[in-house]
């Protein structure tokens, strides 16, 4: 194995360690020193990889996104008809929450720190606009082969990935609320039937 690839796998290693203290400890509450005994590294070890906390937060931010971003184009890919596309698109978004609950909770752990942070800000902002860009480009191709009304693209994948995150948040809060996946079953049906054509 070579150095670099040594250095990848260490960084996603203190990275996804980060993840674990993040979930159990909180964003303000963990230590360097929880990570590396996640991690089994030195603390010197961290900051040989990451000039300070700051710096691996938005590792971790990163990693959460990509892959996110990662598995919907992955899984995508498997389909050129637009409405499957689409239905992909939202299942994914929606299991994101069940299925990697510990990347949402760092998710939301950041989302306190917009307010204080710029630079969690523009993360977090470049990071929506990718994935508003994902569901505005499926979006398009269904206006253009006619399969799905003339929506404008970027405004309705915003409306979906808001209807996601507002279920998932309540869902999070109280897993007794509703069922979720019959919630994430009419909610996608309600989200296709207002792109298609009448």
């Amino acid at each position: 194995m070579s150095k670099t690839d040594v250095a990848s796998e260490r960084k996603d290693q203190i990275v996804r360690a980060t993840v674990e203290c993040i979930t159990k400890y909180g964003y303000h509450n963990f230590s360097m020193q929880d990570v590396a005994r996640t991690a089994g590294v030195s603390k010197g070890i961290i900051h040989y990889y990451f000039l300070n906390k700051d710096e691996l937060m938005m590792s971790v931010l990163d990693k959460v996104a990509g892959d996110i971003e990662r598995v919907l184009h992955s899984d995508m890919e498997t389909s050129d008809d637009p409405f499957r596309k689409m239905e992909i698109f939202i299942d994914v978004c929606f299991d994101v929450v069940r299925s990697t609950r510990e990347y949402y909770q760092v998710n939301m752990d950041f989302w306190t720190q917009i307010n204080q942070k710029q630079e969690v800000r523009d993360t977090i902002s470049r990071h929506y606009a990718k994935f508003r860009q994902t569901g505005s480009v499926v979006i398009k191709d269904g206006v253009d082969k006619g399969v799905f009304k003339k929506v404008d693209p970027l405004e309705f994948s915003s409306f979906i990935i808001a209807m996601v995150d507002g279920l998932s948040l309540q869902w999070l809060f109280d897993e007794k609320a509703f069922d979720y996946e019959k919630l994430v079953k009419n909610a996608c049906e309600l989200l296709l039937s207002g792109l298609r054509r009448p």
